[in-house]
């Protein structure tokens, strides 16, 4: 079983989702950008690989306009030698990587502009995904669309057009459950007719369900979509964000509650894309959670806890101090997480910020100019919880003050 992420980790800093607007484009730009963008992805997959992270979504935008009609250039010769190294690295490292279009890419709509410009994005993003030399295991994820007004004549217009799709793409395309209009039953049916795998999202279901299937039985429903080429099953998983609207994902995987989804889904083969704000930081935790409960021998947490310990000082120095003492005594993976997702679960006090703030100010101090120390002292006088940290965040690259930069810190 496989956990993973989407497109952008949180804990480096390194991204693939350069863009541009379309009035700036030229091909000297547009080459420099795509080459930033993959030259991040090959860092990104390592550092995945060095966190267990097996599974990972690239974001559509690593080739900007990579279906629209000004690209005039030829992409995959450029580079070629670049994708052909990003391709070996993850088939030696046995990872799996999709994509997954945006919500202008609708294959029923009933605009033909907008359906043959969703294929041209259909078959970007094939290309690329060929480009690597992966096999059909590597998917595109693709909504089923919108209603409009006609739901049973929605559904035919998608089949219609998903049939006049090369059959390259067709080869990777997979079908997700949606929170509105199409749920896991609308999805199968159509997986039936047109033979097409199946993605189960749980939030979605929640959201948009008809029924009182159990998760087992709903997997059995959607494994029965895969085949051997297709690769095990893939699944994505999120958890409501308290007080959002309904579908809004939460910044983070809360411990107990994806457990227990794990232990229904551990039986079968399936891997696990985590849709969280917080990215990678997830599925680091995830993983981990799954090692220990599987058995497997384990880090000591001080690598851990340090990412996380200036997070509950600014809550309360008390947690701090428990989870500090957790941690010397050896405390199990579930514990740890389970101690810090509560933690973080509190409203942050503004002594026990300032606190932590300057814990964190106390690794940039000697270095900083006079100017920067009275910005920032104007920054605490004032308050504001996010410029702080935006401040302090800035400093710390400025400096390279790499114990911060791994820290989690910032991005909560």
């Amino acid at each position: 079983m496989r956990i993973g992420y989407a497109c952008l980790p949180l804990g480096i800093q390194f991204k693939t989702n350069r863009k541009m607007i379309l009035k700036n484009y030229t091909q000297q730009k547009w080459l420099q950008m795509v080459k930033e963008n993959l030259d991040d992805l090959i860092k990104i997959l390592g550092y995945n690989v060095k966190n267990n992270i097996f599974l990972f979504r690239i974001s559509s935008n690593v080739l900007p306009f990579g279906s629209h009609e000004v690209l005039d250039i030829d992409w995959q010769r450029h580079f070629k030698k670049q994708l052909e190294v990003i391709g070996a690295f993850v088939r030696a490292n046995h990872m799996r990587v999709s994509m997954h279009p945006g919500q202008y890419t609708v294959l029923n709509s009933p605009n033909e502009k907008v359906v043959m410009n969703a294929m041209q994005d259909l078959l970007y993003h094939t290309h690329f995904l060929d480009s690597l030399g992966v096999n059909a295991e590597h998917k595109i994820i693709l909504h089923i669309g919108g209603v409009y007004g006609d739901k049973e004549e929605a559904i035919k217009q998608f089949e219609k057009n998903y049939r006049k799709l090369p059959d390259k793409v067709k080869a990777r395309l997979v079908i997700e459950n949606d929170d509105r209009h199409f749920n896991i039953d609308d999805v199968l049916r159509i997986s039936y007719d047109c033979h097409i795998p199946v993605i189960y999202d749980n939030l979605h279901h929640d959201c948009c369900h008809n029924d009182l299937k159990t998760i087992p039985e709903i997997l059995h429903l959607v494994k029965e979509t895969w085949t051997q080429k297709d690769g095990p099953v893939k699944v994505h998983y999120s958890q409501q964000a308290e007080g959002k609207k309904i579908g809004a994902h939460a910044k983070r995987v809360y411990s107990p509650v994806f457990m227990e989804y794990y232990k229904n889904v551990m039986p079968l083969d399936i891997d696990i894309m985590l849709e969280t704000k917080d990215k990678d930081i997830s599925a680091i935790k995830c993983k981990a959670l799954i090692n220990e409960f599987c058995g497997q021998p384990q880090k000591h947490l001080t690598d851990q806890w340090a990412k996380y310990k200036y997070l509950l000082m600014e809550r309360n120095y008390a947690y701090y101090k428990t989870c500090s003492q957790l941690v010397k005594e050896g405390c199990s993976y579930k514990t740890f997480y389970t101690y810090v997702d509560d933690t973080l679960n509190c409203p942050i006090d503004k002594g026990n910020f300032i606190n932590a703030a300057e814990h964190v100010w106390g690794y940039v101090n000697e270095e900083s100019t006079f100017r920067e120390s009275s910005h920032y002292r104007k920054l605490l006088t004032g308050g504001d919880y996010k410029k702080i940290k935006a401040y302090l965040y800035k400093l710390a690259l400025k400096y390279q003050k790499q114990y911060l930069l791994d820290s989690y810190y910032f991005w909560y």
